[in-house]
């Protein structure tokens, strides 16, 4: 969602960026601004922390798209962006590795310990802003903004030539909610059904639960392919030769998956959860949390399609809205 926002301010020259290094800008990007990229590490990452402090005057405007404001530097008006539920919904972090804990745990404190330095909290759906009310007692702007308003042109193919029944584009992370999908499958090979799923996820980064998989694919036979992480772009290829998403991840705070395969018409099969339908009327739901409720939902499936129930903005409105609609964005 980042590159929308800074192409839409790169001919800016009053506006300063600062980015995470690891972040890749198109071939030819050109910023008019000045531009800061700050390594991903603890002791870069503090030490510009304690830099901002000068580089940040009273007159200026700050818009954090990383869930945390500053932490040592309290000039200017502080718009920040909170997009990681994990930070605002006490959440149990069972499934996440100790220095994942760690982290999280961190970064709950300095978002509570610097939200009163914080002009406006923005987030991307009603239910987001309940939780944020209730954590931090503090109120927050609902802007839908998920950097795309259409979808892109992209032609499906028809129904013999789908290569998957299913696709959960998804990383996985414990609220995921994969061995539950995983399950459900097993349940439904032993209805004799066996639907093709695809997932996205990288075996490098969750090897375990990727071995788990396969080893539930070759005892079960089942129709899971483990295709890797992909770019945007190819991501959108995978939902066109895609028959339906299902989508049993436990929590969001936005689900983008959801907007974007409605966007492209397909059918949508969805956790029966608060942040589902704050962006999307399914096709039909499930219980999470029950892999046979997953299995039956998938069986009896219809593949009607799904709608959209949120307006999303565009780049440039968000912008103008996140900052109350300045003259100069």
């Amino acid at each position: 969602m980042l590159l929308p926002l800074l192409d839409a301010l790169a001919n800016a020259s009053d506006v300063i960026f600062i980015l995470d290094e690891r972040l890749q800008l198109p071939e030819g990007f050109h910023f008019e601004g000045k531009v800061y990229r700050v390594k991903a590490t603890v002791i870069s990452r503090l030490w510009f922390e304690w830099s901002l402090r000068s580089l940040l005057s009273p007159e200026m405007l700050l818009l954090s798209m990383g869930n945390l404001p500053p932490f040592f530097a309290h000039n200017g008006e502080q718009y920040v962006f909170v997009q990681n539920r994990y930070l605002i919904d006490l959440l149990p972090l069972d499934g996440f590795s100790w220095e994942e804990r760690l982290r999280i745990i961190v970064e709950r404190w300095w978002l509570k310990s610097r939200a009163k330095y914080v002009t406006s909290f923005i987030v991307q759906t009603d239910t987001m802003r309940g939780l944020l009310r209730r954590s931090l007692k503090k109120n927050a702007v609902v802007l839908p903004f998920a950097g795309v308003v259409e979808a892109p042109q992209i032609e499906r193919p028809f129904q013999r030539e789908y290569r998957y029944d299913y696709i959960y584009v998804a990383s996985g992370e414990p609220h995921k909610n994969h061995k539950k999908l995983i399950e459900a499958w097993i349940d439904l090979a032993e209805m004799e059904a066996f639907p093709s799923l695809c997932l996205t996820l990288k075996a490098e980064r969750f090897p375990e639960l990727c071995a788990w998989i396969e080893s539930a694919i070759k005892k079960y036979s089942l129709k899971i392919f483990v295709v890797g992480e992909h770019s945007h772009k190819e991501t959108m290829s995978l939902y066109s030769v895609s028959k339906a998403l299902i989508y049993p991840s436990l929590l969001e705070s936005f689900g983008l998956p959801l907007i974007e395969s409605t966007m492209l018409g397909l059918p949508v099969l969805a956790s029966n959860s608060d942040y589902v339908w704050d962006v999307v009327v399914p096709s039909d739901t499930f219980d999470p949390v029950n892999a046979q409720s997953i299995a039956n939902a998938v069986f009896n499936f219809s593949f009607r399609r799904s709608t959209l129930r949120v307006n999303l903005l565009t780049s440039r409105v968000f912008l103008r809205q996140s900052i109350n609609q300045r003259e100069s964005i």
